[in-house]
């Protein structure tokens, strides 16, 4: 894992010595300026949003063919099973209605493991072709978390990589600040929490008018079909209801899905801010920096105690008058060290006088 985070900070630098872009100049040409700003302002940067708005990066838009095959899989998956549970329609028991309806309203049962009971195989056959759907719908399931994950992963490199370009424009604490202020988006959650429960009550008006159902009864068969229980005690057992659970089930199961994965994305993001902070936290003041800070220039930093002090009260540790008194202490320090100095240098000719 050390190794993966170890290549995520390689990529980001790489990516800085590489990226020779047309504001890195403009920047360049302002800041020989002597009238232009230091730094530039971070809305020039708003587009590289640390924990919101951030784009999808390369690798991630190339799960979009991934999503259009697994969809063809679906497809391909509920046209052979729907098939094949036609023909085997004589070796499965139970409450049926019409061959065809009965066996797509199995077949999609089974693939999001809701499994009523209320149409069962019976036979060896039929059984031995439902267990094999039964896995390739699981295996179909597996690839869609595969997806899901990846899009998470991507994203949290991602926006840690922005994060690093970001802290390297416009300086780290400018970054901290704006990754402080940048708020988690809540609004995908809220909306599919929304269609969940618009979806719980589609399911429990078409119980009680289609099938039937006590408003009780209807709620029950409603939560143990989205939360693909499926005791199977309640269930669809009209021709109407079976064509529309078949239609419910497939989009109910998807909605669940789905605000699992803007849940498990919120959470991301909040450990993704975590994980910044603390990586720009520990690159704040840099070998490199330090050294230069050994050398006066331009009459702001005049050695590396100055330049200490300066990132200190940059994050807000100290205050001005703070700074004043340390210098002044340090000022002393080195005069001080100044004067033993010389009473050294002058003691060494006398001494090498008395030698001779």
């Amino acid at each position: 894992m050390l190794r993966h985070f170890n290549s995520i900070i390689t990529m980001a630098s790489n990516a800085a010595k590489q990226a020779k872009l047309p504001m890195a100049a403009e920047s360049e040409t302002l800041t020989n300026d002597e009238n232009a700003p230091k730094k530039k302002s971070f809305l020039s940067y708003k587009t590289t949003s640390v924990a919101a708005n951030c784009a999808p990066p390369r690798t991630i838009r190339t799960d979009f063919p991934d999503l259009i095959r697994l969809g063809i899989y679906f497809g391909i998956y509920l046209s052979v099973g729907t098939t094949s549970f036609y023909a085997l329609r004589d070796h499965i028991r139970g409450k049926k209605t019409n061959d065809f309806i009965d066996s797509l309203y199995l077949c999609v049962v089974t693939m999001t493991t809701v499994g009523y009971g209320d149409l069962v195989p019976h036979s060896f056959l039929s059984q031995l072709i439902c267990s094999v759907f039964i896995t390739v719908g699981m295996c179909l399931f597996g690839i869609v978390v595969k997806i899901a994950a990846n899009y998470l992963v991507m994203k949290q490199q991602m926006v840690l990589i922005n994060a690093l370009h970001m802290a390297q424009k416009i300086g780290p604490m400018e970054a901290l600040k704006e990754i402080e202020s940048l708020k988690i988006d809540y609004t995908k959650c809220l909306i599919s929490l929304i269609a969940m429960a618009v979806h719980f009550v589609i399911g429990i008006f078409i119980l009680v008018t289609v099938e039937g159902m006590d408003f009780t009864d209807a709620v029950y068969c409603v939560c143990t079909t989205m939360t693909t229980v499926g005791f199977g005690d309640e269930s669809f057992s009209t021709e109407s209801g079976r064509m529309f659970g078949i239609i419910w089930i497939s989009t109910g199961t998807s909605c669940l899905g789905q605000l699992f994965l803007y849940i498990a994305e919120i959470y991301t993001d909040i450990e993704t801010r975590k994980l910044i902070k603390w990586v720009i936290s520990n690159k704040i003041i840099a070998k490199k920096d330090l050294e230069a800070a050994d050398h006066v220039e331009d009459d702001k930093v005049y050695g590396a105690a100055d330049f200490i002090l300066y990132k200190l009260k940059e994050m807000g540790k100290i205050k001005q008058e703070d700074i004043s008194f340390a210098m002044k202490d340090i000022d002393d320090v080195i005069k001080d060290l100044y004067v033993a100095n010389q009473s050294v240098s002058d003691m060494i000719p006398a001494q090498s006088s008395q030698n001779k």
